[in-house]
């Protein structure tokens, strides 16, 4: 078992987490893709307290669900993890906490009940607001001990619920009562909060990182007991899979994404098993069947396809070159460029032809993209923080074409045939490429046409 992993930050400083657990792997607030970055496996566990919301995509209930899918020991608690654990708590995520439980038990249902605001991780994602739910245990507790009345405090909690989060706060809430409860509630709400730890958030996160410290038998992984995790795995998390999962190879990480664009781009079987991918999922046959062209024309004549015209401009899929094809290659042409050729930035592992999808292929991926990095900081200079640096589009679509073997002003149909929608896509997708194939010919590529023994993967680079 891995260390904990627990994702943090402002309801507790990293330092008290780390003293109240050391093992743990402590990172920033939680959002979207970060679990998916994680690759956790049966016995690890997660501890979420907080998430971004605003700043960027919170994270998804599904990337929880995955993980629960995988016996990993997802918990949470106080803000992000609270909300998350409360609305997962039926498939197996276990929440700990006085926050958790109002979620649960639907006392409150909204997002900006934990919202606040905060400061960036140079400053340990310091507050600068109250959360709305500790305003309201606060109240709720004055009023208990009888220090202000069971009115004042709902005419207090009305005030701040109106209070828009960003400017929310318990100065901010003494300042708005005026008017609306007597001064005496307000002092006597304040002197009664000077002696009491009203931050509910920081105390429901160290009742989490206890549990994780004395093996609290209520963390642990999704059960008999728990609602079955089903159909995770859609086309939408699918292409999130894709986006965030990587691995790191010696210091560096590299996402799945780019490493299928090194496949895509540079691996030279790639158009080939790309066309007998998507043929093979137009004729329902193997995709080394010897009769899979025939099979894929066969269908689409069947469902009244034809190929178009001798006008060029009569077709989105075919250039005057391919209608000057025979009749069967162009309309396979025609079906791999309509049927296989993914429009926008959203891609999957599906979208890689299974030949190209292994750990192995992957790995090249990934050598791939190291060495194009090294080659661009060695040709352009790092970026230094600053916006990187970038070929003109000329001197991309040249060295592509070079590496490719064709005529720039064919590059457009080469990129379909590849997947790729356009040449402001190919452009997109190989200027990160374009130093290494400037610094290796084709001919290096692999001997035999074999890309995974030769060339880039030499470690002298």
């Amino acid at each position: 078992m891995r260390a904990p992993v627990v994702f943090v930050g402002p309801t507790l400083p990293r330092a008290e987490v780390a003293a109240l657990l050391p093992a743990a792997r402590i990172l920033p607030p939680v959002r979207h893709g970060d679990l998916l970055r994680l690759d956790p496996g049966a016995g690890d566990t997660v501890l979420i307290i907080d998430g971004l919301f605003l700043q960027a995509a919170s994270v998804r209930h599904r990337e929880i669900m995955y993980l629960l899918q995988r016996g990993v020991t997802v918990a949470g608690s106080s803000s992000m993890g609270a909300l998350r654990a409360a609305e997962l708590w039926p498939y197996g995520m276990r929440g700990f906490g006085e926050i958790f439980r109002l979620y649960r038990d639907g006392e409150i249902d909204g997002d900006d009940e934990v919202a606040i605001v905060h400061g960036t991780a140079e400053d340990d994602h310091r507050a600068y607001s109250d959360p709305l739910v500790g305003i309201r245990i606060a109240l709720r507790d004055a009023a208990a001990a009888g220090v202000i009345s069971d009115r004042d405090a709902g005419l207090m909690l009305d005030v701040a619920i109106a209070i828009p989060f960003r400017s929310r706060g318990f100065r901010a809430l003494e300042s708005a009562v005026r008017g609306h409860v007597p001064a005496r509630s307000v002092e006597a709400f304040r002197t009664w909060r000077s002696a009491h730890d009203t931050d509910a958030k920081a105390a429901d996160a160290r009742l989490l990182l206890a549990a994780a410290v004395t093996g609290d038998p209520a963390l642990c992984p999704a059960g008999p007991g728990d609602r079955p995790v089903r159909n995770v795995h859609t086309w939408m998390f699918d292409r999130w899979e894709h986006r965030f999962h990587g691995t790191g190879t010696g210091d560096e990480w590299v996402a799945d994404v780019d490493a299928a664009a090194a496949l895509r781009l540079v691996h030279p079987a790639f158009p080939d098993l790309h066309r007998r991918h998507v043929l093979s999922g137009v004729a329902g046959l193997d995709p080394d069947h010897p009769a899979l062209v025939e099979g894929a024309v066969a269908a689409a004549r069947a469902k009244g396809l034809r190929v178009p015209g001798p006008d060029p401009a009569s077709t989105d899929w075919l250039t005057a070159r391919d209608l000057a094809l025979p009749e069967d290659e162009a309309l396979a042409t025609l079906l791999v460029r309509a049927f296989g050729v993914v429009h926008g930035g959203s891609r999957s592992r599906w979208d890689l032809p299974p030949d190209l999808r292994t750990p192995t292929m992957m790995s090249w991926g990934r050598e791939v993209v190291i060495a194009a990095r090294r080659c661009h900081d060695r040709l352009l200079g790092p970026a230094d923080g600053g916006p990187r640096r970038r070929f003109k589009a000329e001197v991309t679509d040249q060295v592509i074409a070079g590496h490719w073997g064709c005529d720039p002003r064919d590059l457009t149909g080469h990129a379909w045939d590849r997947g790729i929608a356009d040449l402001p896509a190919l452009r997109r997708l190989a200027e990160p490429f374009v130093a290494l194939l400037k610094s290796r010919p084709t001919s290096t590529i692999g001997p035999g046409g074999d890309p995974v023994t030769n060339a880039v993967w030499q470690r002298s680079w």
